[in-house]
């Protein structure tokens, strides 16, 4: 059983299904209104990774790849060429529950109340309330009172994929004590929005003021606080624009809806909204523990976000395979051996590169707005950085560009100084990182927490 209808938790019962299994998708709203419902960028790596196809024509925006970066006051630029295709999440969502009806997979919505049936500390059903309807095929294993408005469901798996609260890991002890509420101070407070041209001579100044093309991108990162970002696209036809915005939910910095406002004001050939919304989003790297008591996290539920932009819809697809292919091969799926090699797997994949990206997230935070300027000022902010944060992968800096990085720190000792001892953590937690413990051990687990921690600063 899947809770959440979002792209991580289709993408779950897709792979679970096509192994074998026998599914059923539990979602609180409508059937296709789970989940984001704005552009998000995923990479055709993750895609491949998460074992499916790359996103259909309709799914993705005809624009040039092309991105120009900006810090605070302007400075830069810096032109890259960027990897990210930016999909409409609800057609992707679309074509996630098309091919979960393939397999088979049985979808139950408008569940608003969920609570657990625990035995010997395993969770062996689940009651749901407020059901509207059932829309796919049952045999009564998986439950009873199909279509009523209470309905009783009995698993050997379940998945939380149901955001960043999540619906059972805070009632389940041995995953309430290792995945706390994520404070206000880890999460980005995020707008997206597809706006109509509503000034197609204004729209044309725009891009001709920041050297742009139709279907190229412009960021300016570090306007509200070191970790900050206005993402503008026009696309390539005129008449519509994405403009994405965020920032840390603090309250420091107001909201990603307080900036997308502004930059509304600020540039009025942005005309109406067409689709959009506004999230918050988990910065942190994911919990050490994904899975206990017949219940496995994925997706925001475990904080499995990119930390550096706050971008979580591709590692939650991944997190996806990644469960299914190591709980297939065991006899029971839900067991604590099932579950630790997921959270293994998943850690040994994905864990470094997350937390190297979530201390990088949290040195941009250190540094603030005046450090984000002096990082392209100094010329140590370049595009195979940003390129490599946009390909959300870790990679070690070439001979090269240490040696570039040397220069740029001449130029700006006081940025050194800042920059260094954080980027140092880095490389160091891209290895601690990937390497939690492969056996069944919480004191063990609990010690690799706690150094993963002390790197990355918390």
């Amino acid at each position: 059983v899947v809770l959440g209808a979002g792209t991580a938790g289709l993408n779950a019962a897709l792979q679970l299904a096509r192994r074998g299994l026998q599914v059923t998708v539990v979602e609180s709203r409508r059937l296709g209104e789970g989940g984001a419902r704005w552009d998000n960028g995923v990479l055709d790596w993750q895609y491949t990774r998460a074992g499916i196809a790359p996103p259909t024509p309709d799914e993705v925006h005809d624009t040039t790849g092309v991105t120009r970066l900006y810090g605070p006051a302007d400075a830069g630029p810096v032109t890259l060429q960027s990897p990210t295709r930016h999909a409409d999440m609800r057609r992707l969502n679309d074509r996630l529950v098309g091919l979960c009806r393939a397999e088979g997979v049985a979808f139950v919505d408008g569940a608003r109340d969920v609570v657990v049936s625990e035995v010997d500390g395993r969770v062996r059903a689940l009651d749901l309330v407020g059901c509207d309807h059932d829309d796919g095929p049952s045999d009564g294993q998986h439950g009873d009172e199909v279509g009523a408005r209470a309905l009783h469901l009995e698993a050997d798996l379940f998945v939380d994929a149901a955001g960043r609260r999540g619906v059972l890991r805070s009632q389940v002890r041995d995953l309430a004590q290792w995945c706390p509420p994520v404070a206000r101070d880890l999460l980005c407070t995020a707008s997206q929005f597809m706006f109509r041209v509503a000034d197609v001579d204004g729209v044309r100044r725009f891009l001709d003021r920041c050297g742009l093309r139709a279907g190229d991108g412009v960021t300016w990162v570090g306007l509200d606080g070191g970790f900050s970002a206005l993402a503008v696209t026009v696309q390539p036809d005129l008449e519509r624009v994405s403009v994405l915005t965020g920032t840390i939910a603090s309250g420091s910095w107001g909201s990603g809806r307080t900036i997308l406002d502004r930059a509304r004001a600020e540039n009025p050939w942005i005309g109406d909204p067409i689709y959009g919304g506004d999230g918050l989003i988990p910065l942190r790297r994911p919990f050490a523990r994904l899975g206990a008591g017949g219940v496995a996290l994925v997706g925001d539920a475990a904080c499995q976000v990119f930390p550096a932009h706050g971008s979580g819809i591709g590692t939650g697809l991944m997190a996806g395979a990644v469960l299914a292919e190591q709980v297939v091969a065991h006899p029971d799926p839900g067991s604590d051996e099932a579950l630790w090699a997921y959270q293994h797997a998943f850690h040994a994949e994905h864990g470094g590169g997350l937390a190297a990206y979530d201390a990088f997230r949290r040195c941009s935070s250190a540094i603030g707005s005046d450090g984000i300027r002096r990082l392209f000022t100094s010329g140590l902010f370049t595009a195979e950085m940003g390129g490599s944060g946009l390909d959300q992968r870790w990679s070690e800096p070439t001979p090269a560009q240490t040696v570039a990085a040397a220069r740029a720190y001449l130029r700006d000792p006081g940025l050194a100084r800042a920059m260094v001892p954080w980027l140092a953590r880095c490389a160091i937690a891209a290895r601690v990182g990937a390497a939690s413990p492969a056996e069944p051990d919480e004191r063990a687990l609990r010690r690799w927490d706690r150094r993963v921690a002390r790197l990355v600063g918390g």
